[in-house]
């Protein structure tokens, strides 16, 4: 958004009929802004008739000169609006629409119009989706945030008239543990060859939407289970295992795959003192393939469980993965699809990954 463009976002939000120059000097106080850039931009609403100098509050003799005061022209403000709208739906992909806009204030479409430019951006490059995708999947294509449809996006999107569009599938909650029926039938004694000496491996998954991407494809790979570790429930869960997965004469062997960031780890580090849980190496390899996301700047770091969590990695994806939760940048499992999930499971190797040292 342009500097002229963001004094208008402010101005249509603007309830008094004055205002003092360096409320709009505030904000950019903290941008690369040059006054210049800024004085030719508060010029051009003057000479539409959007801002009027209070004279008697005289100018700041700067070049070129603001008035210290302006009167705020709110009615021409709203046709300005208008035009805007009618301008912009011009420049933006053709699946968007803003008629919804007209109808509404002003500072509604302010606070929307950063995710419509970004969700225009990402339709630009790849179109819309021929494919359906999980909620959180589809959110984090779009905006970069797996949680961004289910913390209001849905509503904007009815509003800019995709939803139905964007081919967005609802994620339910899932039994807490799938099971392999092909696995089943193997037993030790059985013509496959398998011996008690061979563990039953089981995945662990942080989140549903992996679990969901997942489990279609559970009877392809060697693994006993599919377990949803709904977060930080899974701790207290992983009692339960045996209870429920009553094979005593094999051992267990178990996989984790959590989003990248503190609690994640956090999370995955009191399941390996549970029960020895390694970390799921391709999909985690998998996720640092991909550009890191970035906000979670308000979680608790624990020491030891990130030094436990790096000691899988390789020295420089160590660097890159310390660098990058130290700045507050994350990866989500949403940033795998569907099919790269599936695809990784198929052909990962999957044996006792330990730590590296």
């Amino acid at each position: 958004m342009g500097i002229k463009e963001q004094l208008l976002a402010y101005l249509q939000t603007y309830n008094k009929a004055t205002l003092w120059l360096e409320q709009l000097e505030r904000l950019f106080e903290h941008s690369s802004v040059q006054y210049r850039e800024f004085a030719g931009a508060v010029a051009e609403l003057e000479s539409e008739g959007l801002l009027a100098a209070v004279r008697s509050a005289g100018r700041n003799g700067k070049q070129p000169s603001l008035a210290y005061r302006y009167r705020v022209d709110a009615p021409g403000l709203r046709r300005d609006q208008r035009q805007r709208l009618q301008q912009l739906r011009l420049t933006l992909h053709p699946a968007i629409g803003l008629d919804a806009y007209f109808a509404l204030s002003e500072d509604v479409f302010a606070a929307d119009w950063p995710w419509i430019e970004r969700i225009g951006r990402r339709l630009d490059s790849h179109g819309l989706p021929a494919e359906p995708a999980p909620a959180p999947e589809r959110s984090f294509e779009l905006v970069g945030d797996e949680k961004w449809l289910a913390e209001g996006g849905k509503s904007l999107l009815e509003r800019i008239g995709l939803w139905d569009k964007l081919l967005v599938q609802p994620v339910h909650d899932p039994l807490m543990m799938a099971v392999n029926p092909r696995m089943l039938e193997r037993t030790p004694d059985s013509d496959s060859g398998e011996s008690d000496g061979e563990p039953c491996l089981h995945l662990i998954v942080e989140n549903k939407t992996t679990f969901h991407a997942l489990l279609p494809i559970l009877d392809e790979t060697s693994f006993h289970t599919l377990i949803y570790g709904c977060g930080n429930k899974i701790v207290g869960n992983m009692e339960m295992f045996h209870l429920q997965y009553p094979v005593k004469a094999r051992t267990h062997f178990f996989y984790y795959f959590g989003d990248i960031d503190h609690t994640g780890i956090q999370i995955w580090h009191e399941v390996e003192a549970q029960c020895g849980a390694v970390l799921a190496m391709p999909f985690y390899e998998g996720c640092l393939g991909k550009p890191p996301a970035r906000g979670k700047t308000n979680q608790r770091r624990h020491e030891n469980a990130v030094q436990s969590f790096l000691a899988y990695f390789r020295e420089e994806e160590r660097k890159r993965l310390a660098i990058c939760l130290q700045e507050g940048g994350y990866y989500p499992q949403e940033t795998l699809s569907t099919q790269e999930l599936r695809s990784i499971w198929r052909s990962g190797i999957w044996k006792a990954l330990k730590p590296l040292n």
